[in-house]
Order: structure tokens, then sequence, then C-alpha cells
């Protein structure tokens, strides 16, 4: 199945590390039964597609999270029969903002959304020079797939790492 659902990416394997990864690069790696495919640093995180997401999810649920720390913005969204089931966007790039909702978004997401807001507050608001809404989308996937995109590639929690290529 990773294989299959790789090609389908055109994405290949170039090796297996068994350690913590700590440079940026495109990879892929297994916890429990999901296939995260990331795209980790500036040159790599375009190279995995929302629209590819959404294609592969013809063979089951797929959940597509962007994040760009330099612009405080990330897209999350679960898709399923290749379809969206519901998303969240958030663009920080001017200060703490309202995320937009669609779809169907699952009570565990506008819980911890509602979290993180009086978290803000409680830090001062828009203006405090932190921005916990922007956690929305990495706290929530972890959560969800076991893993978290700033945290577990170094973390040597999840191993093998496959090291990936465009094809």
């Amino acid at each position: 199945e990773r294989d299959g659902l790789l090609r389908r990416l055109k994405l290949t394997i170039v090796t297996e590390i068994v350690e913590p990864v700590y440079d940026t690069g495109l990879f892929a790696l297994e916890v429990d039964d999901w296939l995260i495919v990331i795209g980790d640093g500036f040159d790599h995180m375009n190279k995995v597609k929302r629209a590819d997401a959404a294609k592969l999810s013809d063979e089951g649920d797929v959940l597509y999270m962007y994040t760009d720390d330099s612009a405080m913005a990330f897209e999350l969204a679960m898709f399923s029969g290749g379809k969206e089931l519901w998303a969240v966007a958030y663009d920080g790039s001017d200060g703490v903002a309202a995320p937009t909702l669609e779809g169907n978004v699952p009570l565990a997401v506008r819980t911890l959304l509602g979290r993180l807001e009086n978290e803000q507050a409680k830090a001062g608001g828009p203006k405090a020079g932190v921005d916990h809404i922007y956690d929305l989308a990495p706290t929530y996937g972890k959560t969800l797939v076991g893993f978290r995109h700033d945290e577990s590639l170094s973390s040597g929690e999840h191993v093998p790492i496959w090291q990936l290529a465009l094809k």
C-alpha cells in the first residue's frame, strides 16, 4: 500500500533512516494505520499538494496539513472518497486572526479552537506577541494520526523514516 500511494504521488524512496531526523527534506513514515508524507522545510513544503490528497482519498481517508511558520498560516483538511469532508484554514501573517472553517468540522477541532482562543485571550489577545491559534493544526493532527510535524521526526519515536525524492 505504501509503495502504491508513493507512486501515485510521483515519489520514490531514496533511503531508509532508522534514527532521528534533524534535516529538512521530503519524508514518509508509518504511524499506526497512517502513512505520513511530509515536506519539511521551505524547499520541500510545497511538494505535497492538497489536490493530491483529495485524489488519494479514493482509497481511504486522507488528512492534509500544510503549515508555514514564516507566514503563521496553515490548512488542515480531511478527504474521503475523493471529496473534502471538512477544512480549517488560518492566516496569521498580519497577526492573530480567526480561522476559516468549512464543512462538518469535528467537534474536537472546534473544542480545541475554543481552548486555544481562551489561551490567546489570557496571553493578552491578538497583540500578545504569541499566536496560540496557529497551534490548532499540528495539535489536532497529532491527536488524529499520532504525529506532529515539528516534533516527531527528531524524536526518534517513529522509525523507520523513508527519505523521498520526486520521480
